[in-house]
């Protein structure tokens, strides 16, 4: 061997000695191994001194061995001059790894069959990444095809459809040849078809896109389906494609028009029934206190026409407060109507609270129990002190209707906890022992003209009133009850200071 020979040989075996992401070794016609690189040594876990001599076979599975792979593959190597695979091999400590095997065979000038060269790459980290996207892909379709309901279907970024399941077949009658690389403009009604490009732009502008839209079967008919268009774009967001899901809803939306047009029947037929217990009952107060003062007013021309003035000024009185009457039930309509003309004041309700407590009792009757718990320091609130005056005889007065005889009244007057943006609140507190109401009459306790009185006596605004009254101050109005425990209910107004104190 010349000079030059020399050092391309050992040339040669530094190359194949560096190479340490391959396994590159020789064996002999046998497949008895001459040769072991480095790569052969960090792949395979084997020195050079635990292989050399011994058979190639020894990297191979038990499974592989018994049904004599080394030797065929041997065969077909020194047959065809190269054998190729993809295959699980065995490392020294007895784990698989998923190897891409190459076996060339090697002869001289003559076509004598000198050995064999193997290279061998560790492949597992690729393996189970394709494996994992094998079976990802594979629950993916198992998803998509468990989902008759909805057609999901995954479009290119071009719009092209290139996924259709099976509700997408069932729901537009297209199978999967007749749309897949067309345009899902044919989806759609003509007129919503014009609008895919700017759905399009919506969902790549804002990731999603949803909206109810006519969409068309293969047959030629149209359903109403709820659309969504998600745009699928990597971390570095460049776009991908798009996820198309739909689902008919016309079912759905013709029974939620049903619902609230019935809604609406309702809602109409609740305003008629209020109408009429507000016609009976602002008819019949109205007719008792024109009674009281059109008698009044004809026994006082009697009286004056015999000259007994002293007389006529008692009646003239009788039929002012009559007067009065209805001008206060004007304003308590007013008041529910929230066109009453409040004027606020920085109103101090233990003091008001105080001196309607004798009124109170005159309300309550003899039997009923009343009492009056008020606030350690002064409490002061932002409202109207006659509409607030007005709402506690109201609340007092259905207090008084829900209890028996030997009923029990509290009054409180405290302070409210603020929560959240809130602004801080005082108010006060009317608890009674007497029936309660149920949920169901409860909920409709502020209604207006809701009564559960008999007929012609009550209109049912004064709950109403003191809702109205709460609102108009910027506060709020809450109703507790329990059947047969009694009913408690909070007014709240916001806080205010007295320009003296502040």
């Amino acid at each position: 061997m010349d000079v030059a020979s020399a050092v391309s040989e050992d040339h040669f075996r530094l190359l194949v000695q560096s190479v340490v992401d391959y396994a590159i070794y020789m064996t002999d016609p046998e497949g008895r191994i001459a040769s072991w690189n480095s790569g052969a040594q960090q792949i395979k876990g084997y020195a050079a001194d635990e292989v050399l001599g011994r058979n190639f076979a020894m990297f191979y599975t038990p499974e592989d061995r018994a049904s004599g792979l080394p030797a065929r593959h041997l065969q077909i190597a020194a047959h065809e001059g190269r054998y190729s695979d993809e295959c699980w091999r065995v490392r020294r400590d007895g784990s698989r790894f998923r190897a891409l095997v190459a076996i060339d065979a090697i002869r001289d000038a003559d076509g004598r069959l000198l050995g064999f060269a193997k290279v061998t790459r560790d492949i597992t980290a690729r393996w189970q990444a394709l494996n994992w996207l094998k079976e990802s892909e594979q629950r993916f379709r198992l998803f998509a095809e468990g989902v008759p309901e909805y057609a999901l279907c995954m479009l290119d970024a071009e719009g092209r459809v290139r996924h259709w399941n099976a509700g997408a077949r069932r729901i537009s009658g297209y199978e999967s040849e007749d749309i897949l690389g067309s345009s899902i403009e044919c989806l759609f009604g003509p007129e919503d078809a014009a609008a895919l490009p700017r759905m399009f732009e919506q969902a790549v502008a804002s990731g999603s896109y949803e909206a109810d839209h006519a969409c068309a079967r293969k047959d030629g008919g149209l359903f109403l389906g709820h659309v969504s268009l998600r745009a699928l774009c990597d971390v570095d967001g460049v776009l991908h494609g798009f996820a198309y899901i739909v689902k008919d809803v016309s079912e759905q939306r013709a029974i939620e028009a049903e619902l609230e047009d019935a809604r609406e029947r309702l809602f109409q037929s609740r305003k008629l029934d209020a109408l009429g217990q507000l016609t009976g009952g602002i008819a019949h107060d109205f007719n008792n206190i024109m009674q009281a003062a059109l008698g009044g007013l004809e026994v006082t021309r009697l009286q004056l026409a015999r000259g007994d003035v002293e007389q006529a000024e008692g009646y003239v009185t009788e039929a002012m407060r009559s007067l009065e009457r209805a001008a206060q039930l004007t304003r308590r309509l007013l008041a529910f109507a929230r066109r009453q003309p409040l004027m606020p004041a920085c109103v101090e309700l233990n003091a008001v609270v105080h001196s309607m407590a004798e009124l109170f009792e005159d309300t309550l009757g003899g039997g009923m129990a009343l009492d009056v718990d008020l606030y350690g320091e002064p409490l002061y609130a932002m409202c109207d002190t006659a509409q607030l005056e007005m709402a506690l005889l109201n609340l007092v007065a259905n207090a008084r209707d829900a209890m028996a005889e030997d009923g029990r009244l509290r009054i409180t007057v405290r302070p409210f906890a603020a929560g959240g943006d809130e602004p801080p609140c005082v108010g006060l507190v009317v608890e009674d022992n007497g029936m309660g109401m149920s949920p169901g009459i409860a909920a409709r306790a502020f209604d207006p003209f809701f009564t559960t009185k008999p007929p012609g006596q009550g209109t049912g605004l004064g709950l109403s009133m003191v809702h109205g009254f709460a609102q108009q101050s910027h506060g709020a109005v809450q109703l507790h009850s329990v059947p047969g425990q009694g009913t408690r209910v909070e007014l709240r107004l916001p806080a205010c200071v007295p320009a003296d104190i502040g």
